[in-house]
């Protein structure tokens, strides 16, 4: 076969070196769905269970992404806040509105979690210092307040 378009050549070569590669780009997981149910399922039964009643609610399938739900750790007691902005819910309006998403936090005390705060808000952030646990609630324009864990539930700094 001799070559008479180097052109048409290498565009046909492109093509199928395209077509090879674009299934196992597919496949590489740099493109993914964000919403799993995975990220419900692997929360403690008793908060899987809390969350769970949000499907009727949402109107469907309920998933979160990864950053759904955050710990934190300090000496004495575990902390798991739940980011319902990162939650997925066909009727967004049941956990979202004008003040932010609906976040919870949960305190673990004898094996069970309990829920010690729920508000609507931009963004919460747990943290600690000095082995104690303080949580920022964010409102939408970026002003935040600073509450600390007085062992019983979270209170004004």
């Amino acid at each position: 076969m001799r070559p008479t378009n180097l052109a048409s050549i290498l565009a046909t070569g492109f093509a199928v070196l395209v077509g090879l590669l674009q299934p196992a780009l597919s496949h590489s997981g740099t493109i993914r769905d964000p919403w799993s149910s995975a990220h419900i399922e692997m929360l403690p039964p008793d908060i899987r269970a809390d969350v769970r009643k949000w499907d009727t609610a949402c109107g469907g399938p309920i998933a979160a992404a990864q950053r759904f739900a955050l710990y934190l750790t300090v000496p004495g007691a575990q902390f798991l806040a739940l980011h319902f902005d990162d939650f997925h819910c066909r009727n967004r309006a049941v956990h979202c509105g004008p003040a932010g998403c609906l976040h919870e936090v949960y305190v673990l005390k004898s094996g069970r979690y309990r829920r010690v705060l729920a508000v609507h808000a931009y963004d919460v952030r747990l943290s600690s210092s000095r082995d104690q646990a303080f949580l920022e609630v964010l409102d939408a324009s970026g002003k935040g307040r600073t509450l600390r864990w007085n062992g019983s539930r979270f209170v004004e700094r």
